[in-house]
């Protein structure tokens, strides 16, 4: 039996088959953890956001372009193993583009 820390700070015991048959559950073939996305549920900024004012930029010609930024915003994914998480739209625009985009 193993003490196990889970996330809301309680701690359980487990077995070693249980460790493993979860870990195994949640690894690909080459050994790399790998999360399924279920759903994008919930979005937020924080103080970083590029404010209104500050969207455009002006380049060495003085055309002004939209900003591209992705700064202080971040998604909460709901996973198919159930748990949530805070994820940068940063990351997640890179590995579930089409989700993000929807």
């Amino acid at each position: 039996m193993y003490d196990c820390g889970l996330p809301d700070g309680t701690t359980k015991e487990y077995a070693a088959n249980i460790i493993a048959e979860n870990v195994l559950y949640e690894v690909d073939p080459d050994g790399y953890f790998s999360y399924e996305l279920k759903a994008i549920v919930d979005h937020k900024r924080d103080g970083q956001v590029v404010p209104k004012a500050n969207k455009y930029v002006a380049n060495k010609n003085g055309q002004k372009k939209l900003r591209p930024t992705t700064i202080g915003w971040q998604l909460l994914c709901e996973w198919k193993n159930g748990s949530r998480e805070w994820i940068d739209l940063k990351d997640m625009k890179e590995c579930n583009p089409v989700q993000v985009a929807e």
